[in-house]
């Protein structure tokens, strides 16, 4: 994390990519250990702004916590969390609770792992996720990390069994859509599918047979773990988007399995192309061409530069990343935005709003795919705009999601819908 003041930042802190995650597990109830209203107000910050997603049955107010004041700042919070725990289990029915420290709690250094031995017969686990150890993709990993290392042990490999890592619910605001297409297509081509958020289960994580990272950084923490403690072999290959990235996805699934994916891509690229076509004449006859730029985490960037210069022709004029990719990924994240000389965006990594958006008004646009941050910039400079990225204040989001073939889908038919409103 920088150590600089920054403008509107497009993630939460690592305790709310933490709670994102967990309350996205089904029977997994949260307990937070930290200040009053710390919980409630992470999670509607990354929750509410996400497409609008609602507390669901333990977010929101219904989070436990043990809403620590100066009483415990001064003398420790450790009976307060004990007896947090111990009410959480008697009201909450849940088959796994995990004890989510938040800053207070971390710097006055309370013995959370000495507390949780007091309930040894219960599925209780913790996560150090103050907001000070990073963003919510750390919590993200954070929080796995400490899955692997209290609960998941070694278990027999199933040879259709993969583990999707990288996509981080509410932080990703079509995480649910995303997920559910790859797991669709991946079982297209006869593998199962583990994403922790579906009707897997954490522990079966070392069983998978590989792990597959759709994040240029994101979870590849979590994959070499598993492979350092489970000889799980992993890819890494960020969200893909349309028929070209699609294919090339199951293309390189299918080559560390050893299965054949082509009649699956064959099939799915026909029908994705045909339904495309539908649109063809709108495209054409009003010069739908237009020069881009992106304003989200390297993910997203990646993925909609891609599908939007190889597949719709659009021209890229800049990729602005706003989700601090550490310095070690960076030079991946360049490479894949690498396209032919003339096509290639500017890329320019900042959490910082305020930086990215004088650098989107000076370059002036045509179209800008980010978030509901960017809309009042958009109007600025005249451009076109669709909220793709958190935060997303101005769509609801259900279950929609971009990635895959459906979802190319749905992205045309949200861009060019943007682009046909004036007429």
């Amino acid at each position: 994390m920088s150590e600089e003041i920054i403008e509107s930042p497009r993630f939460s802190c690592a305790l709310g990519g933490a709670l994102s995650t967990i309350t996205a597990i089904k029977d997994t109830v949260p307990i937070i250990h930290a200040g009053p209203g710390c919980g409630v107000q992470v999670f509607y910050g990354q929750s509410f702004t996400a497409g609008f997603r609602g507390s669901g049955w333990i977010g929101g107010v219904s989070v436990p916590s043990t809403n620590t004041y100066e009483k415990e700042v001064v003398f420790g919070g450790e009976s307060r969390l004990k007896e947090q725990i111990e009410n959480t289990i008697e009201l909450i029915d849940g088959d796994r609770y995990v004890v989510l420290t938040g800053c207070t709690s971390e710097l006055i250094g309370d013995d959370v792992s000495g507390i949780l031995r007091e309930f040894e017969d219960k599925s209780i686990i913790y996560a150090e996720t103050a907001g000070f150890r990073g963003s919510s993709y750390i919590g993200y990993e954070i929080l796995l990390d400490a899955f692997i290392d209290q609960i998941v042990k070694e278990k027999p490999k199933e040879e259709k069994l993969v583990n999707i890592f990288g996509i981080i619910p509410s932080q990703d605001v079509f995480w649910e859509g995303n997920l559910a297409e790859i797991e669709r297509i991946l079982n297209l081509v006869g593998l199962e599918v583990n994403t922790i958020f579906n009707d897997k289960k954490i522990e079966d994580l070392s069983a998978a047979a590989l792990n597959i990272v759709v994040s240029p950084w994101s979870g590849v923490k979590i994959a070499q773990k598993l492979k350092e403690k489970f000889e799980t072999p992993y890819i890494i290959n960020p969200l893909p988007i349309g028929v070209t990235e699609t294919n090339l996805f199951l293309e390189n699934v299918g080559k560390a399995l050893g299965i054949d994916v082509s009649e699956v891509t064959a099939k799915e690229e026909e029908r994705t192309y045909k339904s495309i076509d539908k649109v063809a004449d709108f495209i054409v006859d009003f010069d739908v061409q237009l020069r881009f730029a992106t304003i989200s985490d390297s993910n997203y960037a990646i993925a909609l530069n891609k599908f939007l210069v190889n597949e719709l022709g659009w021209i890229p004029s800049l990729a602005l990343i706003s989700d601090d990719v550490p310095e070690d990924y960076r030079g991946y994240v360049k490479k894949e935005l690498n396209f032919k000389k003339t096509l290639s965006p500017e890329v320019i990594f900042s959490s910082d709003s305020g930086k990215l958006w004088d650098a989107l008004e000076k370059e002036a646009p045509n179209f800008i795919f980010g978030s509901s941050l960017d809309k009042n910039l958009a109007e600025k400079i005249g451009a076109g705009r669709l909220s793709v990225s958190f935060p997303i204040t101005d769509r609801i989001v259900i279950d929609k999601g971009y990635a895959g073939y459906r979802g190319a889908i749905s992205l045309i038919e949200d861009t060019l819908s943007e682009i046909a409103a004036p007429f």
